[in-house]
């Protein structure tokens, strides 16, 4: 055999499993809901950004999700439209308004576009992904199902 052909023999066996080590873990479908004061939070955005620094969008896992009227949300890529989250720890960000009505605002509408203005929800410390104080991981495998309890005033 020549050494050529000894050479793509070697390149063929060793090329699946540099590709099987290779790329980013297997997604996990990740559920949540958001209680405040006992009661389940609508129209909140959810969001979540790998707890690390720093923080590359390219390379780093982050997902968003809209709470239903039952607090409830599926957590996706907000580009890709990809179900889940990477196995890691990370930061989640809560925000949720209401208008000067009394009535909750979507998370797709712009606060500075709500007439009259609007007001936090939920304490302003869960707001930003680099104030809050919440954590979750991400275990790899199964899927993931977390109720979130907001405190506080």
């Amino acid at each position: 055999m020549t050494r050529f052909r000894l050479l793509v023999l070697a390149a063929a066996c060793v090329a699946p499993l540099a590709a099987a080590g290779c790329g980013k873990p297997a997604m996990v479908a990740v559920k949540c809901k958001v209680m405040y004061d006992g009661k389940p939070v609508d129209n909140c955005k959810v969001a979540f950004v790998q707890d690390v620094e720093p923080f590359d969008a390219k390379v780093h896992g982050y997902g968003y999700g809209n709470t239903d009227a039952n607090g409830e949300c599926e957590i996706a890529h907000p580009m890709t439209g990809e179900k889940g989250l990477y196995p890691g720890t990370y930061k989640v960000s809560f925000e949720a308004w209401k208008n000067k009505k009394g009535k909750s605002v979507p998370p797709t509408e712009k606060p500075s576009e709500v007439e009259g203005g609007v007001i936090d929800r939920l304490p302003p410390i869960y707001k930003s992904i680099g104030s809050t104080t919440e954590r979750f991981t991400v275990p790899k495998g199964a899927a993931v199902d977390h109720t979130f309890t907001v405190t506080g005033k």
